[in-house]
């Protein structure tokens, strides 16, 4: 019989539940870590994809700047940017200048005051 009591002790049971609330407290304050650590992950993911695509960009962007530049180390390649640039001709060449024609000026359109005129005119 003592043994029984000693099992329904008030103080005890107090005691046991403050640990069980205990323990259900720091098991909603691990799972709230654990889902702001993938969260971040989550996101990290993202940026990582971002950052990837930019650097492929770059390294395409790199290799036709590298191309430009073998090109402008040559004299062939000075001039013919300088010639793209500027409008440069050489000795005996000719420089071509192509005009686009001039646009006519619109029509102009008769105002209310016009076609109030016009109205009573007959």
């Amino acid at each position: 019989m003592a043994q029984y009591q000693q099992k329904r002790d008030p103080m005890r049971l107090m005691w046991r539940r403050l640990i069980a609330a205990g323990l259900l407290i720091l098991i909603a304050l691990t799972l709230r870590g654990v889902w702001g650590v993938y969260q971040k992950s989550k996101e990290s993911a993202v940026l990582r994809q971002e950052a990837e695509a930019k650097l492929s960009d770059l390294e395409g962007r790199e290799s036709l700047l590298r191309g430009e530049i073998s090109a402008l180390k040559t004299d062939r390649g000075i001039e013919g940017e300088l010639r793209q640039r500027y409008d440069l001709a050489a000795e005996g060449e000719g420089v071509i200048v192509i005009v686009d024609p001039p646009i006519p000026p619109p029509e102009p359109r008769p105002t209310a005051f016009q076609k109030f005129k016009s109205f009573f005119s007959w």
